[in-house]
């Protein structure tokens, strides 16, 4: 009885652990497109090379489970007040354990002191596409708020874009 005991906390500990990243900043942008091209549902050709580029030009930060990058967020300052979140990607099989809203909130409470915005585009509620509906519900929980739909979104073909402000 008394190993079983110590083997259910082993693996409680491990478990939980095994869900509490690492965030921090990175330079590994090569490691980011790695992940966003396990994520076709998300980026197309298009989008992944922005990513290439994006997250070579702006602040990319990475989410760790010891040394392996397992999901990425990119971010721009728009000006001295707004940052905007440009990518946010996670690993598939880690999907739905809190990493994307860790890395977003660890990255949201790092810039509190110098930004007050941070606003993130996304496909809009106008496109039925499942897993944009993903996106928007996780976007709302973390307390982002829609501002603006633009239709058609200039660079985005008839893709409708809507603007998710929140306060930091």
């Amino acid at each position: 009885m008394y190993l079983w005991g110590i083997e259910a906390i082993l693996i409680l500990f491990c478990y939980t652990s095994s869900m509490n990243p690492l965030i921090k900043k990175t330079t590994d942008s090569q490691k980011a497109l790695e992940i966003a091209r396990k994520l076709p549902d998300y980026f197309d050709e298009g989008g992944l090379k922005q990513i290439e580029k994006d997250s070579k030009e702006n602040m990319l930060f990475g989410a760790y489970l010891e040394d392996e990058m397992i999901g990425f967020a990119c971010y721009k300052e728009v000006n001295q007040d707004v940052i905007e979140m440009l990518w946010l990607g996670v690993l598939p099989d880690k999907q739905g354990n809190g990493v994307g809203e860790k890395l977003v909130r660890e990255c949201l409470e790092s810039f509190s002191g110098k930004y007050k915005v941070c606003k993130v585009k996304t496909l809009s509620e106008d496109d039925p596409y499942e897993p944009y509906k993903k996106t928007r519900a996780f976007y709302r929980r973390l307390g982002f708020i829609p501002v603006e739909t633009i239709k058609p979104y200039p660079g985005w073909g008839d893709n409708t874009c809507q603007i998710f402000i929140k306060n930091i």
